[in-house]
């Protein structure tokens, strides 16, 4: 949810976990931290898994009390998960190295509780706690993880209510709750929280349209998003450039290559799927058989018609 977000900061200020100490020594190996820390957040958003994992590891055992390192090791099983595969086995994964993410989060929140980026890191945890609760019908950590997310969303409220990062947070809060079937209601009763489906999706849009790197997080739960509600033609509207930005994503390809397929433009979709079939993501597996399987399946409707 918060996840270019968190990027944006980094980026925009460099010196944001920058601990006390002027020696040129102490500077020059920040700089080399911040520097890789950066290179494994490119790979990620690239889909080289394997390279950005190893990035995040090292980092994590240099500088074990910053929480970003872990964070984004976390995303891993989350994108997996959520984008790709929706196995047990990855959900599972997430919540324990989202769970490692969340304790060294804590602890820097002790320390410097105004610190904007952790507030992104600790909602977006929470948040895509939810988002994965929610889908593994774990309800009452779905909630709990939910109402979390969403104080995190507040305080970021009170520095810009129009934020993206708060529109994102929002809206990812809101369709997780309208995503609670009426039988398990009562626990967001309890709870003292609730939202619903459009307003969520309303408020992704809103996120997606801004000028910032926020809306890349935004577009792609859109497009999920819009895929479990049969809107094909939106999910192909916020999708798009998302592949024209990172052309080596093979998720974002995947879903370019879906909403192809579902809106009818069939020559169109059968290319990408060739794309994603060709880079055999080893990581992803999940991806390559269902483009191998479209792409025959529509090859074989063409040659004919009569298969339709």
């Amino acid at each position: 949810m918060y996840l270019t977000a968190v990027i944006t900061i980094l980026m925009v200020f460099p010196g944001i976990f920058h601990e006390a100490g002027t020696e040129k020594g102490d500077r020059e190996q920040y700089s080399g931290f911040e520097h890789q820390l950066n290179s494994g957040i490119a790979a990620f958003y690239r889909t080289e898994w394997e390279e950005a994992r190893s990035i995040f590891q090292t980092l994590q055992n240099q500088r074990q009390e910053d929480p970003r390192p872990f964070f984004f090791e976390a995303m891993l099983p989350f994108w997996k998960y959520f984008f790709a595969e929706e196995c047990p086995e990855a959900a599972q994964h997430f919540l324990q190295k989202s769970e490692k993410a969340l304790e060294v989060g804590k602890k820097r929140m002790k320390s410097t509780p105004e610190d904007t980026t952790t507030v992104l890191i600790m909602g977006g945890l929470y948040g895509y706690r939810g988002l994965v609760a929610a889908s593994e019908r774990q309800y009452r950590t779905a909630v709990r993880s939910g109402a979390s997310g969403f104080s995190f969303t507040r305080r970021l409220m009170g520095m810009s209510a129009d934020n993206p990062d708060v529109l994102i947070g929002q809206g990812v809060f809101h369709y997780m709750m309208g995503t609670i079937p009426r039988e398990a209601r009562w626990l967001t009763n309890i709870a003292g929280v609730s939202g619903n489906r459009e307003t969520g999706l309303k408020l992704l849009e809103e996120a997606a349209t801004s000028d910032t790197h926020t809306s890349t997080d935004a577009r792609m739960i859109l497009a999920y998003l819009y895929h479990q509600e049969e809107l094909y033609g939106d999910a192909l509207r916020v999708v798009e450039p998302l592949v024209k930005e990172w052309p080596d994503n093979v998720i974002f390809r995947y879903f370019y290559a879906l909403s192809l397929d579902n809106n009818g433009q069939v020559d169109e979709a059968k290319e990408q799927y060739r794309i994603i079939v060709d880079r055999n993501h080893p990581e992803l597996p999940t991806l390559r058989d269902r483009g191998q399987e479209r792409l025959e399946y529509l090859t074989a409707s063409t040659e004919n018609p009569e298969r339709q």
